[in-house]
Order: C-alpha cells, then structure tokens, then sequence
C-alpha cells in the first residue's frame, strides 16, 4: 500500500490508471476530464500515468500540461517508439497502486466502466480484463479475422488466452509485481497475464467508437502481435513442422512403393502433375518451415542483446520507485514543468 495515503478513517487503497498515447492530443483533454469525474465518486487514491510512445503532435504539451496543471497526473515521453507492450511495461513498472488498469487514452474503453472493475478487484480477483461483446467500428472481415487470431493463438499456445479479452484490464499489486518480474523485450501483455495464474474474471462491455485521431492498429502490427502471442508461449509451430516432415516421409515412401510396382507390372502411371504438385507442397512446407524458424531465431538474437525495454526523453512527476528504475533512464523533467 502506498505511504502517505492515509485518512482520519483508515487507509485508502490507490488505483494507478495506465494510459498509453501515441498522437492523441484531442483524446487527453476528454480522457482528463472523464477519469477525473468517475473518480471524484469512489473512495480511492489514484494516479495517471501518460505513457507518450514518441508523438509526433502536441501530444507531449497536452500531457505535460496535464501532470503541471494535476500531481495527480504523470508523463513520460519515450526516447522513440517502443510499441504500445512497451507502454504497458513501463507503466507497470512506475505504478505505485495497490492496483494498476490499464486504459488507452482513445477512450473507446469507456472509463465508466472503472468501478466495475474496482468492484472486481475488492471481491479478490488479481486479474479483471476486459471482454468484447462486439465492436460498433468493426467490419466483417475485421471481426473474422479476430475469431480466426484466438483459434490459432489456443490451438499453437501453451497459455490459453480468452476469446476478445482485450488490454482494458486490472491487475492487482502481486500480479503487476509478477509480471515486472517478465524481463523478456517480445511481449503479450494478454499472455502473461493468464501464464502468472491468479484468480482472474471478465468484465463484458461494447467497445465504442474512436470520437478523434486515427487507429494505430496497422495489419502489419496486428500480425506482429500474433505472432509475438504464439512464439512468446510456445514452441508448437516448429513441432508441427517436424510433423510435416513425417507426414511428408510417409508420403513419399508409398508414392515410391507405387511407381516401383508400375514399373515391374510394367504399367505406365501417368505422374508429372502428381511430382509437380509434390514438389510444389514441399517447397512450400519447406519455406514455411524456415519462416518460422526464423521467427524463433529472430527473437532469441533480439533477447540476447539485452538492450534496455525503453528509454525515457523526458517526464514530469516522475518518481520511480528504486526497485524499477533502470540507471540508464533519462529522468530530467520536462522543460518548464515541475519533477
């Protein structure tokens, strides 16, 4: 629990509320004014951690004019972008709550629904996420193509990841130190939630639509973070490869026993479409195989750097605690605003 956090009737619990932005200048005023609102009801402490991915727009004076204005409020501004995981991380990492949510500063994860959550956490849950009944912006194709991410995600990993549970999530104190113990630099937030165990439950709700900015939910991200899911949790694409290859051997071995009978019964089997289909499929297997031995190999070279998760360009209100802050962190203040 947090020091300092203390009233005449006994200790208040704090919420730390992570909010990663990357270019959304005209969704922190309304994310400001709808936390505060919903909080002002509800008997906790809390804190804002703005985790600025590099914007490229008034972003950074927007949040830091936020944290100048409300010590309530804290921002961080990476060094570049670190993708939105890395957000989260470090978010977890500076939390000082006895709980942390996570909310992306789009609000198109209602902020009403915070004491839902709270409410949750107080019957003893360590993990409340969120979970999409369905989405107002989302398209056909957008929507088979999530049900066909979970399928493949459950079938090839060892961590069971609930269909349309989304980043919208709280995590209790001994979850977030579980998962701040996670040093690895190719994450899924969503998966590890579920690996450190806990007891966890949904909360259901409608996704609304974006009211400004654009969606950075580019498909070539998506399909990073897909693949991120798979290979952070298992090693099942390389063992269905060896299989391939049985199967392949198998294959191979009648199609011989064949042509070898055709040719002592002396019976012509016509087969230049059957070799080329073959050597089509092998090829193809072949290349696959090698993808995604290459994934795997990609992200072990990646862990074996060691870099740093994040670096930080400059934060206001920014006081780490000793446990999770780095040396090589930058924590100067913003120019013109308080540490």
């Amino acid at each position: 629990m947090s020091e300092g956090m203390r009233t005449a009737d006994g200790p208040r619990r704090m919420l730390t509320l992570i909010m990663p932005a990357m270019n959304e200048e005209a969704n922190l005023p309304r994310a400001y004014d709808e936390i505060t609102r919903v909080m002002a009801d509800l008997p906790y402490d809390y804190e804002v951690l703005v985790i600025d991915n590099a914007s490229t727009d008034r972003t950074g004076e927007v949040g830091a004019t936020l944290a100048t204005r409300d010590p309530r409020w804290r921002y961080v501004r990476f060094s570049r972008n670190f993708t939105v995981e890395i957000s989260i991380a470090a978010g977890l990492r500076f939390a000082r709550g006895d709980a942390a949510l996570i909310l992306f500063s789009d609000l198109q994860d209602p902020p009403r629904l915070i004491p839902e959550f709270l409410r949750k956490w107080e019957e003893g849950h360590d993990v409340v996420y969120g979970q999409l009944r369905k989405r107002q912006d989302e398209s056909f194709l957008k929507g088979l193509g999530a049900r066909v991410f979970y399928r493949v995600i459950n079938a090839l990993s060892e961590v069971e990841i609930t269909p349309n549970a989304t980043d919208f999530r709280l995590l209790s104190r001994r979850a977030i130190d579980a998962i701040n113990q996670f040093d690895e630099r190719n994450r899924y937030l969503r998966g590890f939630a579920h690996w450190v165990g806990f007891k966890r439950c949904p909360v259901l709700y409608d996704r609304e639509p974006r009211l400004a900015g654009k969606s950075k939910s580019r498909p070539f991200i998506l399909l990073n973070l897909a693949v991120n899911a798979v290979t952070c949790f298992s090693i099942k694409p390389l063992q269905l490869f060896s299989l391939c290859g049985a199967v392949a051997a198998v294959g191979t071995l009648c199609l011989a026993l064949v042509y070898i009978g055709s040719w002592l019964f002396a019976y012509s089997v016509p087969g230049l479409t059957t070799l080329g289909l073959l050597l089509l499929a092998n090829l193809a297997a072949t290349l696959l195989g090698f993808g995604a031995i290459g994934e795997y190999v990609g992200r072990i070279y990646i862990e074996t750097k060691r870099r740093p998760l994040f670096l930080i360009d400059r934060a206001v209100n920014l006081e780490a605690p000793a446990r999770t802050a780095p040396a090589y962190l930058d924590m100067r203040p913003a120019e013109g605003a308080a540490a």
